[in-house]
């Protein structure tokens, strides 16, 4: 209804004759609307419709008052189900906005259907033709004689008798309004409706009336806006500069599409709000039904009819009509500009953005073309994207793939392994050591991954002449020369088959969990669900063990296997298996079905003579013989129900299930190789087999034979996990009787399911190849394969997993692999950037991820910080007000954030002409006047330095958590991580008081200073901080390590005079004594354990820490300093010291210099709130324990921190940048 309104209304100026036959069923819905007034009537019956749906779906869904979900909270379900939130989005999203973006632009195909025929054209007429709403006819007459406008029509005056059935209808519609008005308003008074029982009476009678006086508008601003949209916007201008502002707003930019879709939000959520309010709840029976009717016209009442009815005439189809007649006058409404704002407000704030994704996706597959290619005819549009937002949806569902499929990804592996470490597998509960079994896991993923990988390259080098990489990859070339010795690359196959089969089974035998799981306090479902049913294991086997090693193997094949681990451990050993001859029986298969297929088999050794023809028909019998005992156990074990298939499940069910699954895990073996077998074939020989060729078309179709062999490894693999389930056996030794009664020794070989291995391998795989490639096809006819193909197809485009990708890509960057190019075309080598599309939408799917993750993660660090506060259970919070606490770290972090960028922004503008911006920026020229005259610049930053340090400090005691808070019910985990740590107020002081100030301030210098809080909190504190004589001991060691250097310290000013120097050396001895005096105290506190430092820790230990840290801290605070010293060093001077050189050449290559910085500020900051803690003294005043015996008030300022911010910003940060500076390269 919805998107068929847009069409017909879109379609009336378009000659119908055009889409007559491509469209016949748009023809006859057109035809229909567009003959007379049908129009009209079709938008009336329509309108009634949509209202109708939102009533009866509010019905069908609404919950009641004391619902339970799913052990949602009381809030989750108060906001989303109660207030109706959910069902508003999903009718939205899914009824109204999707379908209405494609009927948009394809109008033709939306509605070429008897859908919209019947369902819509028609069944609008007919309610329009009941007389139902004839009411609103009336309206229209009464206004257009108001406006002095005649009643426009199409068709030709109404006779005598149609008056008479226009006029009772009129009467009828109004009769059964006001009826509906009455029983509603009745209902109302006497709470029964749907309304929430908080909301009293009478306030839901004055809410009716707003809301409905509120859709009105919102219906009828559409139709004044589009009526006054031709008119000069002089003449609007003179008319009503109010509807001339709200039309400016509407038209401006790309404002009218998102007033739209706004405007669609808030009338369909208004809407359900009424239908809330108007739908009646008479309990028959039992409640006095309304005005006394009988029971079953009470029962019609409460469907809500009447409510819709009263909706459509007179909050919707009335003031369409007054905003048609009057449109200037409507627009000039002040509420108008107020709702116009609400409307791209809610658009802006994407609740509803689904609606464009839902489009994208629903237009390819319904096979929606633009009307142009119909009416114009240009070319039909494919799934590719073809507008902005296309693309902008498609790089958004492909990070959205990616990003689930790594979490999926990381939680299976973290099951996985927790299960195993907890001692809840079988062999682990049986004795296996958990650290034995989780190594044995992953040598058999990383086997696995070798083995998956390896074949493809052996495979795809095969046309490569082996000169080109000989010595370049000599173990690639020893294992090409191995494998492409005669037959060995079929050998080679058979064996590695077998392994890979052997992995599985192992891989499942090693983390089968026990009954009675408990992982992270998981509920029972989740458990079952990754765990119990091995869609954990089954998603980690398949992303790190086949696919990934599969994607950087396609494309990088020589550098996969140039290496020991692939010759010895998957070429040798695969041919060592199928030399064993426990796969021969394959080949008896093979020798059969040529025989049947009038084939040779294909050799590429001379044929077999005497004894080597005697020892390979051995082997194929006692293959056989082999095969037929391991199937014999196995059925055996199944029938007994003594294997590891679900508890549950009959064993009748369990030997169908089994041989089910080899089938088809056989047939979608088979595919591959029939496909391989009949890519070459003449088309025109391939098409008398129809359904083998539509099979064929499908799969090379676009980029389907990528995604068909994804998803086909993907299912494959899902089914042989599935069989080992069933297949391995569970026979509890000495308890359980043994298969055949066999030893013990020899039942625990079978419980490792290697004959359920060799059965699969041969039964499951082999033999469906041999088949496949003997009659590829008759193979490819198999209706079932389409289906097959259709399930790959859809099991790749669902993403479950996507992270093989970006594993790959890490794993190529980390392995230094580079693509086969590199080394035989001799193309230049790939570095860090990205290189396909692909590369750049992981690269994008990891920074979003990584904003998204710091962004929830400085919110929730936040929400701590402000709940500590506001709990008072931090340390200055506890000892005054939270509100005090609020307000300062706010301050402090307001007054941090501009110093950090601030000191980067004086430093730039260094080398700029102040006349540039002394008219633009005059307080900005006041900051750089006072900090660029002689030395104040590096006063500037000696005094900064320490009120950065000094602020963190005074963080620290405004935040930093007091031993054994609690807050928000964390678990104990979380609560260790995130509050006794400090990791949020850290993670809030770096990304708010630093990292974004300076990002700002690096490209934004001269707004960034040119306030005056900047002036006076920042600039001139600073210059006073260093005036002080405080920190004027730092020179001291300026002028020791220039001494020490040669190097004469630079200065912008004239030599003191007699009186400043003995000033300044003044200055020096007393920032030397207090630097002493606060060593002293800070040694005997941390001694004493009179510090803030955690309790667990040795006294001892602290003091270790305390100057550990400093030597840290104040390290990175040097190498900042000496790698912009050494930068211009000339390259043959710095290549002298080799390390040096080395740490130079990381810092600067490719984007490393800024990401060091970053991480380098993020290090200094946490290492100095560590100091913080340390060293900020905790000595409780009053009881007698002040340090050195001072007076209560002195204890109370050392109690501040100040003394450690002295030691810190002197000690553990400028000392080390004059080290650094006097002897950057050592």
């Amino acid at each position: 209804m919805e998107g068929g309104q847009g069409a017909t209304v879109g379609l009336k100026p378009i000659d119908r004759n055009l889409y007559k036959e491509s469209h016949p069923r748009s023809f006859k819905v057109c035809s229909l609307a567009h003959k007379g007034d049908n129009m009209e009537r079709f938008i009336v019956g329509r309108q009634f419709l949509v209202v109708l749906v939102v009533f009866v779906s509010q019905l069908m869904s609404s919950a009641i008052p004391e619902i339970q979900l799913w052990g949602l909270n009381k809030e989750t379900t108060e906001i989303f189900l109660n207030s109706g939130v959910a069902l508003m989005v999903v009718t939205i999203v899914l009824g109204q906005l999707t379908a209405q973006l494609n009927a948009a632009n394809c109008m033709l195909d939306f509605i070429n259907n008897y859908f919209m025929l019947y369902f819509v054209a028609y069944l609008s007429l007919l309610i329009e033709f009941s007389g139902l709403l004839h009411s609103v006819y009336l309206v229209q007459m009464i206004f257009a004689k108001v406006a002095g406008q005649p009643t426009e029509s199409d068709e030709n005056p109404r006779t005598l008798l149609q008056k008479i059935f226009f006029w009772l209808r009129i009467l009828f519609s109004l009769a059964v309004l006001g009826f509906a008005f009455a029983v509603t308003i009745s209902a109302l008074f006497q709470g029964k409706t749907t309304m929430w029982s908080s909301v009293p009476e009478p306030v839901s009678v004055v809410l009716f009336f707003l809301l409905m006086c509120f859709v009105g508008m919102l219906e009828g601003m559409q139709i004044a806006l589009f009526a006054v949209v031709n008119i000069p916007s002089e003449e609007l201008e003179k008319h009503s500069m109010a509807a001339y502002n709200n039309c400016q707003l509407t038209f401006r930019d790309e404002n009218l599409q998102s007033f739209l879709i706004g405007r669609q939000i808030c009338v369909t959520i208004c809407t359900f709000v009424i239908a809330r309010i108007t739908t009646l709840d008479v309990e028959i029976g039992v409640d006095d039904n309304i005005f006394g009717v009988s029971d079953g016209l009470q029962s019609f009442f409460n469907t809500g009819l009447l409510g819709a009815v009263i909706t459509t005439i007179v909050s919707s189809l009335a003031w369409r009509i007054i905003g048609s007649s009057f449109p200037i006058a409507f627009l000039s409404n002040p509420l108008i500009g107020l709702i116009i704002r609400l409307c791209l407000l809610l658009e802006a704030s994407g609740v509803c953005s689904s609606a464009w994704v839902l489009a994208r996706y629903h237009k390819p597959l319904v096979g929606y073309q633009p009307d142009e290619v119909y009416l114009e005819g240009l070319d039909p549009h494919s799934a590719e994207p073809v507008t902005n937002r296309d693309k902008d949806i498609d790089r958004f569902v492909t990070v959205v793939r990616f990003s689930y499929s790594l979490a999926l990804l990381l939680f299976c592996v973290v099951l996985v392994m927790a299960c195993m470490l907890t001692q809840q597998t079988k062999v682990t509960e049986g004795g296996l050591h958990p650290a034995i079994a989780v190594v044995i896991f992953w040598l058999l993923i990383v086997f696995l991954a070798m083995a998956e990988g390896g074949q493809g390259c052996l495979v795809g080098l095969s046309h490569v002449n082996p000169h080109k990489y000989t010595e370049s990859h000599p173990r690639t070339w020893k294992n090409m020369t191995v494998v492409h010795s005669g037959d060995n690359m079929q050998r080679f196959i058979i064996g590695r088959q077998f392994l890979v089969m052997v992995v599985v089974f192992l891989s499942q035998y090693l983390t089968e969990p026990t009954s009675d799981l408990s992982v992270f306090g998981l509920p029972k479902f989740v458990l079952n669900f990754f765990l119990t049913s091995g869609l954990a294991l089954i998603l980690t086997t398949i992303i790190l063990g086949q696919l990934t090693a599969q994607v950087n193997a396609a494309t990088c094949m020589l550098d996969f296997i140039n290496n020991y681990f692939m010759l010895y451990f998957v070429t040798y050993l695969s041919l060592a298996i199928e030399f064993s001859g426990v796969l021969h029986s394959v080949y008896f298969f093979q020798f059969l079905f040529a025989k049947i297929s009038g084939r040779t088999v294909n050799e590429n050794e001379t044929p077999r003579q005497g004894v080597s023809r005697i020892f390979f028909i051995a082997r194929i019998l006692a293959s056989l013989a082999i095969l037929g005992y391991s199937l014999a156990v196995t059925l055996a074990g199944l029938v007994d129900g003594e294997t590891t298939m679900w508890a549950g499940v009959p064993n009748a069910v369990a030997v169908v299930v089994f041989f089910v699954l080899l089938v088809l895990v056989g047939v979608m073996e088979g595919i591959q190789t029939a496909l391989f077998a009949i890519v070459n074939l003449p088309e025109d020989e391939l098409q008398p087999h129809r359904v083998a060729y539509r099979n064929f078309r499908l799969i090379f179709t676009g980029q389907n034979f990528q995604a068909f062999l994804i998803g086909r490894q993907i299912v494959v693999t899902f089914f042989f996990f599935i069989v080992a389930r069933i297949a391995i056996l569970n026979v509890e030794i000495g308890v359980d009787d043994n298969i055949f009664g066999v030893s013990d020794g020899v039942q625990r070989f079978f419980n490792t399911g290697l004959l359920g291995a060799l059965v699969t391998t041969i039964l499951a795989s082999l033999v469906w190849r041999v088949v496949a490639s003997s009659f590829p096809v008759a193979f490819m006819s198999n209706p079932v394969i389409y289906l097959i193909i259709r399930l790959c197809l859809i099991i790749d485009a669902s993403g479950i997993c996507s992270a093989c990708w970006i594993f790959a890509r890490w794993n190529k960057l980390l392995a230094g692999y580079q693509t086969d190019d590199v080394y035989l075309e001799d193309t230049k080598r790939q570095g860090r950037a990205p290189v396909t599309r692909r590369d750049k939408d992981i690269d994008v799917t990891i920074t979003v991820i990584k904003y998204i993750f710091s962004s929830a993660l400085l919110g929730f660090g936040i929400a701590v910080t402000m709940s500590l506060i506001f709990t008072e259970q931090t340390q200055l919070a506890s000892k005054s007000h939270s509100a005090v606490a609020f307000v300062l770290i706010w301050f402090l972090l307001i007054w941090l954030a501009f110093m950090e960028g601030g000191q980067g922004a004086l430093v730039g503008l260094q080398g700029i002409d102040t006349n540039v911006y002394k008219d633009s920026h005059c307080v900005t020229l006041k900051s750089v006047q006072i900090a660029h005259k002689g030395d104040n610049m590096q006063r500037f930053i000696v005094g900064r330095q320490f009120l950065v340090v000094l602020v963190v400090f005074l963080t620290n005691l405004c935040g930093f958590p007091l031993p054994g808070s609690h807050i928000l019910n964390f678990p104990d985990t979380v609560a260790a991580i995130f509050v006794d740590s400090g990791v949020s107020l850290i993670l809030m002081t770096v990304i708010l008081g630093q990292l974004t100030a300076q990002v700002n301030a690096a490209t934004c210098m001269l707004d960034f200073i040119n306030n005056y809080f900047m002036l006076y909190f920042v600039t001139y504190v600073s210059m006073a901080m260093e005036f002080s004589g405080l920190l004027h001991s730092v020179y001291l060691v300026q002028y020791l390590f220039s001494k020490l250097t040669g190097v004469r310290v630079h200065s912008k000013e004239p030599p003191r005079s007699l009186v400043s120097g003995l000033f300044f050396w003044g200055r020096t001895l007393l920032s030397l004594a207090v630097l002493s005096f606060a060593f002293a105290v800070t040694l005997v506190a941390l001694f004493d354990g009179k510090t803030t430092s955690w309790d667990s820790i040795p006294d001892a230990v602290s003091v270790i820490v305390f100057f550990v840290l400093m030597a840290v801290s104040g390290m990175m605070e040097g190498m900042q300093i000496a790698l912009f010293a050494v930068v211009n060093l000339p390259e043959k001077e710095l290549a002298q010291y080799k390390i040096a050189k080395a740490n130079c050449e990381l810092t600067f290559s490719g984007n490393n210099l800024q990401a060091f910085l970053i991480g380098r500020q993020i290090c200094v900051t946490l290492c100095t709130f560590v100091i913080a803690r340390i060293t900020t003294l905790d000595v409780k005043v009053g009881m007698g324990e002040n340090i050195f015996g001072v007076s209560d008030g002195l204890q109370t300022f050392f109690n501040t921190g100040l003394l450690g911010a002295i030691i810190t910003t002197i000690v553990g940060s400028l000392a080390w940048r004059i080290v650094a500076a006097s002897f950057p390269v050592a």
